[in-house]
Order: structure tokens, then sequence, then C-alpha cells
């Protein structure tokens, strides 16, 4: 049901079809604007965030362990779940997206300016999520892949700055 209303719309039913890499860099884009905004805000206390003595340990945790746990956990689990007790596809898709980027910004209490940056990717991260549904590469892969390709990029660029 929800899909035949996707099918209505031009752009979202083509991003359905499309190939998965082109699905993941329409998502990955606007989490690198997103990106590039936080450069001009002050920058977070990072006090309490798991930091180790290796950098490969430290790239490992972002690139693979962060986004496959916060992707089954902030996506995956909060957005099936509002989808099995709301039924109407038109009100789940909102609340569903609201509810897990609420939790993913909540999880990353660094500023109030990062707060509000992180619940932008997390509603970046929802709708891919929810529109990966529909897709035959399943929600948690892509997600996963478009939040590691993001925290690698971010990773590499705050080593070389």
């Amino acid at each position: 049901m929800v899909y035949k209303l996707f099918k209505l719309i031009p752009s979202v039913n083509y991003l359905i079809k499309a190939p998965a890499y082109i699905y993941i860099l329409v998502f990955f884009f606007p989490s690198v604007l997103l990106g590039a905004i936080t450069t001009f805000l002050p920058e977070p206390d990072m006090t309490g965030s798991f930091v180790t003595d290796s950098i490969v340990l430290d790239l490992l945790i972002a690139v693979i362990v962060a986004p496959l746990l916060e992707t089954l956990l902030f996506q995956s689990l909060i957005i099936e779940i509002i989808c099995k007790i709301i039924k109407r596809p038109r009100r789940n898709i909102y609340i569903a997206v609201m509810v897990s980027s609420l939790a993913f910004a909540l999880n990353h209490t660094y500023s109030l300016g990062y707060v509000i940056m992180t619940f932008f990717w997390g509603i970046i991260f929802a709708l891919a999520y929810y529109l990966g549904r529909y897709r035959k590469e399943g929600p948690i892969i892509l997600v996963f892949l478009i939040h590691s390709i993001y925290n690698l990029s971010s990773s590499l660029y705050n080593l070389m700055v």
C-alpha cells in the first residue's frame, strides 16, 4: 500500500528503483552538506565520547561499530515498531522519521548545535531506512553504508585538519 503511495511521486519511485550506488549517493550528499555546516559551529565538548589511543581502533569504531549499532537502534528498531503500531502509511512515515531522528539526536548530546545537526542527519538516515524497506538490498545495509561512508569521510577530514 505504501509502495502504491510512493508510485504517485515520480522522484521517490525512481529512488526506490535506482541502482544502489545512486540511492546511497542521494542520501550521502545532504549529509556532507550538513557536515560542512558543522565546521562553522563551535567545537563540541566530546567528554564522555568513546576515544582510544589507537587511530585504527577509533576509525573502526567510527566506521563500523557506531553506524551498525545506531542503524539497528535508531532506525531499524524504532521505525519498525512504529510501523507495526501505526498501520496508516501516511501517518507512520512522519511519526517514524521524527521519533527516529529525535532519538538519534539525543544520543549525540555534545552541544546544542550538534544535537540540532544530528537531528537533521537522523532525518536523512530515517528517510533512507524507510524508503530502503522497498528495495531489494534491505534498509539496514543501505543506511549502514551511508552512515559509514559519512563517518569515514568526516574522520579522515578531522585527521587532516
